[in-house]
């Protein structure tokens, strides 16, 4: 029976994986060179989780599915790679009505969750402050939060035409 491999977290190529496989020197040097562009495309795909335009603006991708994995592939791929330090960095956001998985970008420089942000002097209607302190500071002072949209449908019809 054949020895069973090692894999990261998400199935990809780590150097435990590539030690164990029993590699030519020529083999574990391409290894090597996969398992980097391995590490970029996950790394650009969990950029692309809720990713932010210039203006400020949160954008949900996850309508697009395999093209987002597509275009992550692609740019690790044509060597795209963190070439800085960041300036913004994801934060996991909660609240009733989000998606599992949502999150927020804030400065790099901030703490890493809402609740060790938020300050006394933080209010809900102060826009310069992250969505999740601002509901934070919503829950602290008993702001009710804003309604959710009512759940919307569409009833499809379809219509046949005699040839």
């Amino acid at each position: 029976m054949a020895q069973k491999l090692p894999f990261g977290q998400w199935g990809e190529i780590t150097s435990e994986t590539i030690e164990a496989a029993g590699l030519t020197a020529a083999e574990k040097l391409r290894a090597y060179e996969v398992a980097e562009v391995q590490a970029a495309y996950l790394e650009i795909l969990e950029c692309l989780n809720y990713p932010v335009d210039p203006a400020g603006h949160v954008h949900d991708l996850s309508i697009l599915g395999p093209t987002k994995v597509a275009v992550a592939y692609t740019l690790a791929l044509a060597g795209f790679r963190k070439s800085g330090p960041p300036q913004i960095k994801q934060r996991r956001f909660t609240a009733p009505g989000c998606v599992e998985e949502a999150v927020t970008w804030v400065d790099a420089r901030l703490p890493d969750t809402a609740a060790e942000e938020l300050q006394p002097e933080h209010s809900v209607h102060d826009d310069s402050l992250p969505p999740d302190t601002r509901r934070l500071a919503a829950v602290r002072d008993g702001v009710a939060a804003a309604p959710m949209n009512e759940e919307w449908s569409v009833t499809v019809t379809v219509n046949g035409a005699d040839e």
